[in-house]
């Protein structure tokens, strides 16, 4: 894992990090969609921009290619961004992707860590989604929420700023809230042939693991599960929804430097926290992931395996991020 295996401390506790947005993981090549429908066409379709200033370790041709062909195929338009936030730049977009912006080009995640948005990028960004704007927001694992939190903080969200352990939302126990976006019908989707299981960072305490069989489509045509491949967790603010609650026992790992993990590092119960929320803010609509895998396909450089939307348990996370998307376009 090159240089962030290196800051892995062993202890009692390990850290599979397979489920980490790291140097190993690429984009899967061989991804397709399983949406066969899109929802626009050219005369109608929403403008998506991807930030790709903040030295974002996910980018929209990068780590997150396969969350640029689900969109595509459902009809929208993806540009990469590569300005600062101002409302002039962000007036030509109806929808905004941030996905794991960094407070600079790292070759670690040691601190300091500084703020990948500046206060006026903060400001225009506000007042943008208040004016009717639409933000997907993704911070994954620790450091990502830390740089970002003059942002979520305006936002109402706190974040954990630790590791969880993979997760499996259903609505089976009611970790999938019913909202709009989970009791849509999803679009056409093509059945899997297979998927890959992943058993995340394998955290004592943390909920989730890899799913025993995989669901090839929903029955009920809605969403029925969605699976998380660690990341972090954070509150939802008042007059938010979350779709993804963690259940009893999941817990959030807070080493001071990122993944440095021993017996002493203290661990925060995060049940009944969030890693799927959304919300209103005036006129606009802002939907906030505390993981980024999970909308995501990518291929680990060593072993060859593919983990993501193509894992067993995740096979209603491209319908989800579709009706995610379908939401915030106001297309529900």
């Amino acid at each position: 894992m090159n240089w962030l295996a290196k800051t892995l401390t062993t202890g009692v506790f390990a850290l599979g990090l397979s489920a980490c947005s790291d140097s190993n993981q690429q984009a899967d090549p061989d991804f397709t969609p399983q949406n066969t429908e899109r929802r626009f066409s050219s005369d109608n379709s929403p403008l998506v921009l991807f930030d790709e200033a903040h030295h974002n370790f996910l980018t929209m041709n990068g780590r997150y290619r396969a969350f640029t062909d689900v969109l595509q195929s459902d009809g929208y338009t993806v540009q990469a961004s590569t300005q600062p936030f101002t409302e002039a730049h962000l007036n030509q977009a109806d929808i905004l992707v941030i996905a794991n912006a960094l407070d600079r080009q790292r070759s670690d995640f040691n601190p300091p860590f500084g703020s990948a948005f500046t206060a006026p990028e903060v400001a225009a960004l506000l007042r943008w989604i208040e004016q009717g704007g639409a933000l997907f927001l993704v911070a994954d694992h620790t450091p990502f929420p830390r740089v970002i939190d003059n942002l979520t903080t305006a936002l109402g969200i706190e974040f954990s700023h630790g590791h969880v352990s993979d997760a499996q939302f259903s609505i089976t126990d009611k970790t999938l809230v019913p909202h709009a976006i989970t009791l849509a019908v999803v679009p056409a989707l093509r059945k899997l042939p297979g998927a890959t299981s992943m058993t995340g960072f394998g955290v004592t305490g943390a909920v989730g693991g890899a799913a025993s069989a995989a669901v090839a489509e929903p029955p009920s045509g809605q969403i029925e599960q969605v699976r998380s491949f660690g990341g972090s967790a954070f509150k939802v603010p008042d007059g938010a929804t979350s779709l993804l609650t963690l259940g009893p026992g999941a817990t959030s790992v807070t080493p001071k430097i990122p993944f440095q993990v021993t017996a002493d590092t203290p661990r925060i119960a995060v049940d009944g926290w969030s890693q799927g929320a959304v919300l209103e803010l005036g006129k606009g609509r802002v939907a906030v992931f505390a993981e980024g895998m999970m909308f995501s396909s990518q291929r680990d450089a060593s072993s060859g395996k593919i983990y993501g939307m193509n894992s067993a348990g995740a096979e209603h996370n491209e319908g989800f991020l579709l009706n995610v998307m379908a939401w915030l376009a106001r297309a529900e």
